[in-house]
């Protein structure tokens, strides 16, 4: 009987097996190392799963405890690489001047989302929200794709003369917005070379009634790990749509793991905010369950400009 490939190449790799065990045993060893290597390589590139809807963020969402803003975890023993990091002081007499081909253009950010969700995560608020129709898009400028809304964050501190994670000219401000956006096609995994963060100063001045549908359900998360949807409001309220004015830079995510290749868009005119707005946001409780959120910016960054430019656009 004419015996079958497949059982012939069967019979003949179990021969080699019996035949050969210490060379068996090398190419099986061979095999694994490579397996979790291409895992690791994977864990670097930082692919980040699409946020689908209301469902849990790509960054900020869920409590993270394995880092903090204090002494035992902070910024001080995070393991990150050495370059391309954020956030930074921007200088302005040392930044490029540089004409964009186009105007910045918003699309959708006035539409009316289906739901919200706001999210105290242990270490920051995190807002994401959900369409019927199309997601709010950040192009034009210098951007080669268009850039579609995936959340936001907020920075802030106990002091006033502190909180946002950005400088200007060597001033921190008492509060930052971070908003996160993405590109690529709708459900592929991406990785933080596909990221746009645009960020806008906070400072004290008059009551911002923009920010009253944030403020007024603060108190309802004020334990980390909490979650709650509250009532829709345009994206606009937060993220101011500017056209131009504005520096960008190629930096890292803020939180660790650090992730270099993220494109940073930072609004240098600060918006407003009250007092006691802001002592909402002070309320909050960490990771731990006990201690306030006091502080959650990561000190600036070295940038070294003869690799490293800043663009006012």
């Amino acid at each position: 009987m004419t015996e079958c490939s497949l059982c012939s190449l069967l019979n003949n790799g179990y021969r080699c097996i019996m035949e050969y065990p210490l060379l068996t045993f090398i190419l099986s060893l061979l095999i694994v190392v490579l397996f979790i290597f291409n895992i690791y390589c994977g864990n670097i590139i930082c692919y980040f799963p699409r946020n689908c809807g209301l469902g849990d963020g790509v960054l900020y969402g869920g409590v993270v405890t394995n880092f903090d803003y204090g002494p035992q975890s902070g910024p001080h023993t995070w393991q990150v690489s050495d370059t391309n990091q954020s956030p930074i002081n921007i200088i302005e007499k040392d930044a490029r001047r540089f004409a964009i081909r186009e105007l910045l253009m918003w699309n959708h950010y006035d539409d009316m989302p289906s739901a919200v969700k706001m999210e105290n995560n242990g270490h920051t608020v995190v807002i994401r929200a959900a369409f019927e129709g199309n997601t709010p898009t950040i192009s034009g400028a210098d951007l080669l794709v268009s850039y579609t809304f995936v959340e936001l964050c907020f920075r802030w501190s106990l002091w006033n003369n502190e909180g946002s994670e950005h400088m200007l000219n060597y001033r921190r401000f008492p509060m930052e917005i971070q908003a996160m956006h993405r590109t690529g096609p709708a459900g592929d995994n991406i990785s933080s070379y596909d990221l746009l963060m645009v960020a806008y100063f906070l400072d004290i001045s008059s009551h911002n009634p923009y920010l009253e549908p944030i403020v007024q359900n603060l108190h309802r998360i004020r334990k980390a790990g909490s979650r709650i949807e509250i009532p829709p409001f345009p994206l606009v309220y937060l993220c101011y749509p500017f056209r131009t004015g504005f520096y960008s830079y190629g930096g890292s995510l803020t939180e660790p793991p650090c992730y270099q290749g993220v494109e940073w868009f930072v609004y240098p005119e600060p918006l407003a905010i009250s007092e006691s707005q802001l002592n909402e946001f002070r309320q909050l409780l960490s990771a731990d369950g006990r201690k306030r959120i006091v502080s959650n910016a990561r000190p600036v960054q070295d940038v070294a400009m003869e690799t490293r430019v800043v663009n006012l656009n």
